[in-house]
This record gives C-alpha cells, structure tokens and sequence, in this order.
C-alpha cells in the first residue's frame, strides 16, 4: 500500500519538483491516519498496571507518587506521563478516585461506620472525607449511604 501510494505522489505531476514533495506529504498524512496510535495499538504501558497494583492493594495508606514509581520500576515523570496517557489524569487524581470510589461502594454496600469508611480509604480525616465526597461524588457521605441507587 505504502509503495502504491508513493508511485501515486511522484507520477501525479511529472517534472514538478513542488507538486510532487506535496504530494508525497499528502500520502504521508493518510498513511498516518491509518496507523493506530502506539496506546490503541499496544494498550496501557506494563508500568502502568505494575504502578495500578499497589495502588489498590494500599489505597488505606498513605500513598505518595515516588513511591508508586518505585513499585513499579519507573521514575517519578514517566509514572506521570504513563498515568496521563492511560486515564488523562494525574498520579494523584487517579488515587483519589479509586478512593472515592471504593467509598462510595462501601457507603452503599457497607454497615460500617463513615469515619470507618473514611479510614479504610486512606482519608484519615472526617472533614476532608466529607468535603471529597460532595466535591467528587456530589453528595455528602451521609446522604450517599441514603440514596436508593
């Protein structure tokens, strides 16, 4: 296909070196339209699922980005771009989250008690729990656990 559409841009106008550069350029953008960008063509980087890992397993504790790297055999800014290009988000933001999340799951599936919810999240604090919740689930923990769906 590659050679086809070469043989297409220089034949195009015979003599014409301009016509014929732009040609060759404009069979070049088409072939890169075609190609899959390296992340649909490979999926997430390995690092990333090594770094998702312990991210799961310790979302109770403390979690810094250095230390995710370091989990999964990285550096500090490769995890944040390996994390930029897999979810579009920051290390950070990420943990936040799968925090928020498994809260939320806990809220409604859970008889535990909010500040026990909080702790098993790694959110030590109430009034930071509480102000996550409504900043990232929309609703204060209390009224989550109340709501029927």
């Amino acid at each position: 296909m590659l050679t086809s559409l070469l043989r297409e841009a220089v034949v195009a106008v015979p003599g014409s070196t301009e016509r014929t550069r732009a040609e060759v350029w404009a069979a070049l953008w088409r072939i890169t339209r075609l190609t899959p960008a390296p992340a649909e063509r490979h999926g997430p980087h390995p690092a990333f699922g090594a770094a998702v890992a312990p991210v799961e397993a310790h979302l109770a504790e403390p979690l810094t980005v250095p230390e995710i790297a370091r989990a999964a055999g990285v550096s500090h800014n490769h995890l944040i771009r390996l994390f930029r290009a897999a979810t579009g988000d920051t290390v950070v933001a990420y943990v936040r989250h799968r925090r928020l999340d498994r809260a939320h799951h806990l809220l409604r599936a859970a008889t535990l008690s909010i500040p026990a919810i909080a702790a098993s999240v790694g959110i030590r604090d109430l009034q930071s729990f509480n102000k996550a919740c409504r900043r990232e689930l929309g609703a204060s923990p209390r009224a989550l656990r109340a709501s029927p769906s």
